[in-house]
């Protein structure tokens, strides 16, 4: 029997029991490709990781933010030669298309090519390079992020890892938007459904559009410091990020909250408060669990340490999400 991986019980009371994994998800996310030999040059001025340094065949998780750091985009960026492909994970991939396009000038060697749709595929678990090896499906370098390769009825790209950061392991295929189902041996990999996929996307801790991608918030507060390099040099949003970290300034954090009250009989305020009323962050997601609810919130500094707040007349729990990462010198108090 497949071991469960390391979700807390109440998920995996949710999830499929671990005999039938590894699952798969289905859906369809956008993707921005750029050609030139500029390509790269313009991407890392233009996103928080450190893509001049990535050779082809290589994946980075980066962000796109605003001149003041707000997080607009989580992208998946899929380095080539003197190209690349952004899948973007979570955002509004026509906005982003419109920046890079603005920010484009005659003398750079860079083509922006009209934003397309694709499917991702994604199998979830241990045993997913497993399950694509015995159909004759293998990335041809161990190191590499991702590769073309055959299937049946199309050509796809094998991408490593999945949306939900390196505490769910899986790969991820991505197809042409129209292609045909996927194959016998796929379909036979339990579906998760949308609920599941929510619940496991809140755990993880991971930013969605437009609950926590709204413009309030950037990639520190949001747990995504390992999408954002210190070291790159210069890009849009860098001088605030940088200051940020050398004075220890994220004034708040992602936090997965719980429940035992009903979603339906949460307020409507999304207003946490510690016990002397005063405001102590801010829902940002949230979903029924059993009886119960779940969700994930901005809480601020000085709750940090609280293991619970409340949100009108209800108490809920808090800890730390699985995938959030907070950069160096910030504070992680907390459960």
């Amino acid at each position: 029997m497949t071991a469960p991986l390391p979700f807390p019980h109440w998920l995996n009371q949710a999830l499929p029991e671990p005999r039938a994994w590894p699952v798969r998800t289905d859906r369809t996310v956008r993707i921005l490709r750029l050609t030139g030999v500029d390509s790269l040059r313009f991407l890392h001025d233009q996103t928080t990781q450190d893509l001049g340094s990535a050779p082809p065949g290589r994946l980075r998780r980066s962000c796109a933010v605003t001149a003041t750091a707000r997080l607009t985009a989580l992208l998946d960026v899929l380095v080539d030669q003197q190209a690349a492909r952004l899948m973007v994970l979570a955002g509004d991939g026509p906005a982003l298309h419109q920046r890079f396009d603005r920010h484009l000038f005659p003398a750079d060697q860079v083509t922006l090519l009209p934003m397309v749709q694709a499917r991702q595929v994604s199998l979830l678990g241990e045993g997913a390079a497993a399950l694509l090896a015995a159909e004759g499906i293998a990335m041809d370098a161990a190191g590499a992020g991702w590769g073309p390769v055959s299937l049946r009825d199309a050509q796809a790209l094998l991408v490593r890892g999945t949306d939900f950061g390196d505490g769910v392991p899986g790969v991820r295929l991505l197809l042409p938007e129209d292609s045909p189902c996927p194959p016998p041996w796929l379909e036979r990999c339990p579906r998760l459904t949308a609920t599941q996929v929510e619940l496991l996307r809140l755990q993880q801790g991971i930013p969605a559009w437009p609950n926590e991608i709204n413009g309030d918030f950037n990639p520190f507060e949001l747990g995504l410091a390992g999408a954002v390099a210190l070291d790159k040099g210069c890009y849009l949003g860098q001088e605030v990020l940088a200051r940020l970290v050398a004075y220890d300034g994220v004034k708040q954090q992602l936090r997965l909250w719980r429940s035992p009250t009903p979603l339906e009989a949460l307020p409507e305020d999304n207003l946490i408060q510690g016990e002397d009323g005063a405001r102590a962050g801010v829902i940002t997601s949230r979903l029924a669990l059993g009886p119960g609810s779940v969700g994930l919130a901005v809480v601020r500094r000085a709750w940090l340490g609280a293991s619970t707040l409340n949100l009108g007349h209800t108490t809920v729990s808090l800890s730390l999400p699985g995938a959030a990462q907070f950069p160096p010198g910030a504070r992680k108090a907390g459960p």
